[in-house]
């Protein structure tokens, strides 16, 4: 048997561990008041079990070709969560951070900077070794999601990777993909799009390193980047909270629902009154640009005041525009499974299903859909949106909005 100590914003709040067959359980220390690690393991004297220990824990590990490249990497199974997290959970989604009992939580951060053309090389590196993890130096970084991404630190001395678990990162870096052209130019307009319709929204920026690679820049939105040294902000997606593990992401494969989204806010949030609205007209922003990959790992909680309230989105991406990429949902609209199957009646019955108002759906989809149209015309004549990637969502966001017209 052994164990990782499990912290949440530098305070110990109980132990990961790892039987002899191999299955995991966490418990929480004694006398240790909270808050909780997930909604999915709520504090208690017994042990939360494997099944929900793979959820929430495994849950913070990156997934697909990027997870199979860093377990080749460190020399371990891919389906290990343990041996995964014990080398790269010094700097998670969140909060949480995972040390081996023998390391003391360190109080003074330690940082590498990087110039331009080590960046780059690292950005190119990428796919062959995900998050430039290095256990060896200290580099030890853990996000979750199957695209290849680089947390950093970034202030006015420039950019740096942390050493150490306290050094905590405020930025990550998503270089464009060569299998999907224009991804950088994408996630920058769908994002812009988002803000422009008041939608909370992760902040973003297009940015290239020197030798012309494009990547996106996000702030993110789990820091304090006021608090001096930042302080890391509880948060956990949709699928941790339901306790549904990373590979039952997508609901035709057993993961959340919208409905069990929006139960979870209604048991959880404070502010439901205002995350509801907020996440129906997510929903529809998704559905408008054609963003078929809008599953329960890209919903978040966020715990800035100590209580869970729906976070600013992210990952907003126009997966239609990309031929080779499915047109089946994340999660359904009612009965339909294709996006091209969604119509007005399919959001009224869901609106009905989830118990809203029989006004609600009509309009504040139709709002919805009227402002995510002028707002797309509007940007996209923009020098930056100007490129034929963003002209392909403008495009799908009309036919959208035509059919739910009729």
């Amino acid at each position: 048997m052994s164990e990782l100590i499990v912290y949440l914003s530098s305070q110990r709040a109980g132990r990961l561990i790892r039987k002899g067959n191999g299955n995991l359980q966490f418990r929480y220390d004694p006398g240790y008041a909270g808050p909780a690690i997930s909604q999915a393991l709520p504090i208690q004297k017994a042990a939360h079990p494997h099944s929900t220990c793979h959820a929430v824990f495994g849950g913070l590990l990156l997934e697909g070709d990027a997870r199979a490249a860093l377990a080749r990497n460190l020399g371990v199974s891919v389906g290990n969560d343990y041996a995964l997290l014990e080398a790269l959970g010094g700097d998670c989604a969140g909060a949480v951070t995972l040390l081996p009992p023998e390391s003391e939580f360190p109080t003074t951060p330690r940082r590498r900077k990087i110039d331009e053309e080590q960046l780059d090389a690292l950005l190119r590196e990428l796919p062959l070794r995900p998050l430039a993890a290095d256990s060896e130096e200290g580099v030890r970084l853990s996000l979750a999601g199957a695209q290849p991404k680089l947390p950093v630190i970034m202030d006015e001395d420039g950019v740096a990777l942390p050493l150490n678990s306290v050094a905590a990162t405020t930025h990550i870096i998503k270089p464009e993909l060569s299998r999907f052209p224009g991804l950088v130019d994408n996630e920058g307009f769908c994002m812009e799009l988002a803000r422009a319709v008041e939608l909370p929204v992760a902040t973003v920026s297009k940015q290239a390193t020197v030798s012309k690679l494009p990547y996106l820049l996000v702030e993110r939105y789990d820091r304090d980047l006021t608090a001096d040294p930042i302080r890391r902000l509880h948060q956990e997606d949709i699928c941790q909270a339901l306790g549904r593990p990373s590979d039952r992401k997508y609901q035709s494969e057993g993961g959340p629902s919208v409905a069990e989204m929006v139960g979870l806010l209604r048991i959880c949030s404070p502010m439901a009154s205002r995350d509801l609205p907020a996440l129906w007209r997510a929903l529809v922003l998704n559905w408008l640009i054609g963003n078929c990959d809008a599953h329960a790992k890209n919903f978040s909680l966020l715990y800035d005041t100590g209580e869970p309230l729906l976070a600013p989105l992210y990952d907003l991406v126009s997966t239609t525009i990309y031929p080779a990429l499915t047109r089946r949902l994340a999660m359904n609209i009612d009965g339909a499974r294709l996006i091209d199957e969604v119509a007005m009646r399919a959001w009224e019955t869901l609106a009905r299903e989830l118990g809203f108002s029989s006004r609600f759906a009509p309009r504040t989809t139709n709002e919805m859909v009227d402002r995510v149209v002028g707002e797309a015309d509007r940007l996209a004549v923009r020098p930056e949106h100007d490129n034929d990637t963003v002209k392909a969502i403008v495009e799908g966001i009309h036919t959208r909005a035509r059919v739910s017209a009729r």
